[in-house]
């Protein structure tokens, strides 16, 4: 069983539902990211369109898919690029135009629709796109005609719609556009499972879609994407007010240079999880796969690494929404994830249990169920679970013991799929009495395959069954 969750990002590469039922089979979580689609009806990118295929080919299945779903966000993108690429060459001229249009007319020209931000460009600035791997030097300005004639730093393949950064300023507009709150109220319709929030700066940010999702009578779960060096000094109040954290490494390296991330990357994985919350690693994991079969050695450390760290969940970007090889990549991620989980025990193995910051009865369960599991040979924690709360909990503490959770509330079952080391598993409850529940549960398992005659596991549960947040119980049962 591999415990790492893996999230692919949709887009034209998987438009094909066979290959998208490939992918499928393999992920936990499918990311789609707005600034790549639509709400038009006649829009062949038409959001709606795509979650609704989703959900459908992982009902055909039978696999509780998570879908989550990227905001536009402030994030300052480029508009249409003549062909959707263009191939910039270094030292040659690239004219930036700020306008309302949406597609440049002219090869050796980009749009962007983000006139706030051209007053803070000066000479000499250094442009970022596509997350830095594009870099061109501002060698002249017009005020009349809104443009920026550059030349080419850093060239490459530059495709439509990427990112627009400024090395050293912050150029972006702060809090939850209108456009955002929007995309929200949209979402909380099609049941998605998970929203995550571009450049969250502070606590507030987050309240501010809370309040969205209140409105709206949802309980999707936020995601707040670290992206910037501001942020991490509101760390602490961020992880309290979302429900997971993203480690964005694309703009996050933009500010704070390629000899920081990793140290970054640890440090938020860490602060996170300590935090009871969800968090990811994301962009560029195995950037190469976007045109080769086969992921570099380094791609294969960087993703263990990841793992090593403890992150709940890795995820592909470019790899899979517009690569040639969207199957063989997630294959190639599951694979390097597993080796890398052998490991893990051997690192994570001293990590200390804090009691002393225990608050609910449901988390003491679950510390003290992990704290068990750890000291005894149990196979397997199952938890009875309506909300994946105790779920949660477990998973916080890093191991190598499986975590089933038994839910009859399928959002339940599409939520805890982001959850590192949990497998969740459709239970009716159709009985009342825990006597009855737990001979259902041991002939689930034992049909299962997934323990044996002789095994000893664990199951918490709420007293009475069937009531959300009641986690009130432990036991230690031998099948």
């Amino acid at each position: 069983m591999r415990r790492t969750k893996i999230i692919a990002t949709y887009g034209p590469s998987l438009e094909d539902p066979k290959i998208l039922t490939k992918v499928l089979e393999t992920v936990d979580v499918v990311r789609i990211n707005l600034a790549h689609g639509s709400w038009d009806d006649g829009s062949d990118q038409n959001n709606e369109k795509k979650i609704k295929l989703i959900q459908k080919l992982a009902k055909k299945i039978k696999k509780p898919i998570a879908i989550l779903v990227d905001l536009k966000g402030n994030k300052i993108r480029i508009g249409d690029v003549k062909d959707h690429v263009l191939n910039l060459e270094k030292s040659s001229i690239l004219t930036i135009r700020f306008t309302t249009e949406k597609v440049s007319k002219k090869e050796n020209e980009i749009v962007i629709d983000a006139e706030h931000c051209f007053k803070k460009i000066s000479l000499e600035d250094i442009i970022l796109m596509d997350d830095g791997l594009i870099k061109l030097r501002v060698d002249e300005i017009s005020e009349a005609k809104k443009t920026l004639k550059c030349e080419v730093v850093d060239g490459g393949l530059l495709r439509s719609n990427k990112g627009f950064e400024v090395e050293g300023k912050i150029i972006n507009q702060t809090g939850l556009g209108d456009d955002d709150k929007n995309d929200i109220r949209r979402l909380a319709k099609l049941e998605v499972d998970w929203i995550a929030l571009s450049f969250v700066n502070e606590a507030s940010d987050i309240n501010q879609a809370r309040e969205v999702l209140s409105e709206s009578a949802s309980t999707i779960n936020l995601i707040a994407k670290i992206e910037r060096m501001d942020a991490l000094k509101q760390l602490y109040w961020i992880i309290k007010a979302s429900d997971g954290i993203m480690v964005a490494r694309g703009d996050l390296a933009l500010q704070s240079g390629p000899g920081e991330l990793t140290g970054l990357q640890k440090n938020i994985i860490k602060q996170t999880v300590k935090g009871k919350k969800v968090v990811i690693t994301a962009t560029q994991m195995m950037e190469s796969m976007i045109s080769n079969p086969s992921p570099t050695r380094a791609e294969m450390t960087d993703v263990s690494n990841a793992v090593l760290d403890g992150t709940d969940a890795v995820m592909l970007s470019a790899e899979t929404a517009i690569g040639d090889y969207p199957v063989e990549t997630v294959h190639a991620m599951d694979e390097v994830c597993k080796g890398a989980e052998t490991y893990h025990q051997t690192i994570s193995g001293k990590d200390e249990f804090e009691y002393s910051e225990l608050q609910y009865v449901d988390h003491a369960i679950a510390l003290s169920s992990m704290s068990i599991a750890r000291n005894m040979d149990i196979k397997a924690i199952v938890t009875l679970t309506e909300s994946g709360s105790t779920a949660l909990m477990l998973s916080r503490v890093r191991s190598d013991i499986p975590i089933y959770a038994f839910t009859r509330n399928v959002d339940t079952q599409r939520r805890v799929a982001l959850y590192r080391g949990v497998i969740s598993h459709s239970y009716p409850f159709n009985v009342d009495r825990m006597e009855d529940a737990l001979k259902e549960i041991k002939k689930e398992l034992l049909g299962l395959s997934l323990v044996n005659a002789g095994d000893f596991i664990i199951i918490t549960s709420g007293l009475p069954l069937k009531v959300s947040g009641g986690t009130n119980s432990l036991r230690i049962i031998k099948i």
